[in-house]
């Protein structure tokens, strides 16, 4: 593992699955680490990173829909650890939508709450923790989105048919991920977003129950866990300065949970 001692990482939904991944590796390189999540369960997390590690861990619950909290969060990190260099945008909900049977108040219910936590969320993580980044002198964003938008080989995008509000919420953070990879790399802040495919997770579980899937031992075997992704992440972080921004990483089950050939760099229709 690298040495992240004297830096600073900020994960949100670091409760449960990837984000708890993510929070314990960043924990075990040595950076002090800032947990939030909706769960209250996020202060017993940080506790245990905490205790396991000789990182200091700052947890809050807080809903990343809610701007106010999200910006008091990252502006009390910053305080209480004197900077900030990693974020991973994680916290992320799942529900069935149907178009044809979903009716008007459960689609915008639905809507509401999919749309505000996978997009909003991420923006507001962003946006709140991205002036930290910079007056850092650099930094880096990892955004998770889904393998709906960047398949394996041979497949095409998008997810199944009851997936319309959730796919929705997730190629909007394309449009994040791009735009900032492009305004942020003169100052050395780098942009990246994980497109993985099953991961092993309360979400995926829940989804899985939903649409009464196997779930035998085989098939929770075979998803990716956490804790690949983490090590994938810090792969990523350790290219540094000069590293990849701006790339959809496509992680899928039944390939080597490895980072690609970096992507050529097109030129840009837009200033």
């Amino acid at each position: 593992m690298i040495d992240l001692s004297g830096k600073t990482a900020l994960v949100t939904g670091a409760a449960s699955g990837i984000g708890y991944g993510m929070a314990k590796r960043l924990a075990e390189c040595g950076a002090n680490v800032a947990l939030c999540d909706i769960g209250s369960n996020v202060h017993s997390i940080a506790n245990e990173i905490g205790d396991l590690t000789s990182s200091k861990v700052k947890s809050a619950v807080i809903d990343v829909r809610e701007a106010s909290q999200v910006f008091a969060f990252t502006n009390d990190a910053v305080n209480e650890f004197s900077g900030l260099d990693i974020v991973v945008a994680n916290a992320g909900v799942w529900t069935s939508t149907d178009p044809v049977e979903d009716s008007e108040g459960k689609a915008v219910s639905d809507w509401d709450l999919l749309v505000d936590t996978n997009l909003k969320g991420v923006f507001l993580t962003g946006r709140a923790a991205i002036p930290h980044l910079v007056n850092s002198g650099g930094g880096f964003i990892l955004n998770i989105a889904t393998d709906h938008i960047c398949p394996p080989p041979g497949f095409a995008t998008g997810g199944g048919t009851r997936m319309d509000i959730y796919d929705a919420s997730k190629w909007g953070i394309n449009g994040l991920t791009q735009s900032w990879s492009k305004r942020l790399s003169e100052d050395n802040v780098r942009v990246n977003a994980f497109c993985m495919d099953a991961t092993d997770s309360a979400m995926i579980r829940y989804a899985s129950q939903k649409f009464n899937r196997d779930m035998s031992d085989d098939i929770v075997n075979s998803w990716m866990k956490p804790h690949q992704l983490a090590d994938l992440m810090l792969e990523l972080y350790n290219e540094g300065p000069d590293g990849r921004t701006g790339e959809n990483i496509g992680i899928w089950l039944n390939h080597p949970i490895a980072l690609p050939p970096r992507q050529e760099i097109l030129p840009s229709r837009h200033p």
